[in-house]
């Protein structure tokens, strides 16, 4: 009897295939009309799980730089200077000098010297609300004219608290400061390298191959 039943099971299952199979052959457009949008729906939701979960930790991210930032920006200017100072030590340069603010509004020079004998002018600016307004055009333009005539370096950066990159004064800037070897680190790539201890990726290049000699030096004053 069992072996009758199974035999008679097959054959249901076999007929009820056969049927199946003819049922989607016959109506093939549709079921891939319906493979595409279930599968279009999976994908999309996928998509908007993982973005909101990048938007959650993006979030998270900005909020401890903003948190941050407004530490920095209570700090008074010997203050600033320094943690702008322990930065630039923490690019593995030879040297590091620092000159001060040679008593105007322009901030803090230091001249960083690397192992391959190249020289930039770091210019430590701290945001005085002046610096905002009026864009940092007259910061990037001052520093870029000073790179070889005053420092003899072979570029500059402007460091500030400022943010530099808002509205519609962002590209003028960056091609101010690209014509004139000038790079600008200011709020958010400023926050980025205290938070995670990496400096700007233009930097980067550099302090690897310093870290292959080995070779660091501290913070000098004059």
């Amino acid at each position: 009897m069992s072996v009758i039943f199974k035999v008679g099971a097959g054959i249901a299952a076999l007929v009820l295939g056969y049927f199946i199979i003819g049922f989607i052959a016959d109506h093939w457009a549709w079921f891939l009309s319906a493979a595409i949008l279930l599968g279009g729906t999976a994908l999309a939701g996928w998509i908007l799980f993982r973005s909101r979960g990048r938007e959650h930790r993006d979030r998270a991210v900005s909020a401890e730089r903003q948190i941050l930032m407004r530490g920095v920006d209570k700090m008074n200017l010997p203050a600033f200077d320094h943690l702008i100072g322990r930065l630039l030590v923490g690019l593995d340069a030879k040297r590091v000098k620092k000159f001060g603010h040679r008593k105007n509004d322009l901030g803090c020079n230091f001249v960083v010297t690397f192992n391959n004998g190249k020289r930039i002018i770091v210019r430590a600016k701290k945001d005085d609300r002046a610096m905002r307004s009026r864009n940092g055009n007259r910061h990037v333009q001052i520093l870029g004219g000073e790179i070889k005539a005053r420092w003899d370096c072979d570029a500059g950066v402007l460091i500030t608290n400022a943010n530099l990159h808002w509205m519609h004064h962002a590209s003028r800037n960056e091609a101010v400061a690209a014509q004139l070897g000038v790079l600008i680190v200011d709020r958010d790539r400023l926050a980025e390298w205290l938070e995670t201890g990496e400096a700007p990726v233009e930097l980067r290049p550099v302090r690897a191959a310093l870290e292959a000699s080995g070779t660091t030096a501290p913070l000098q004053e004059r």
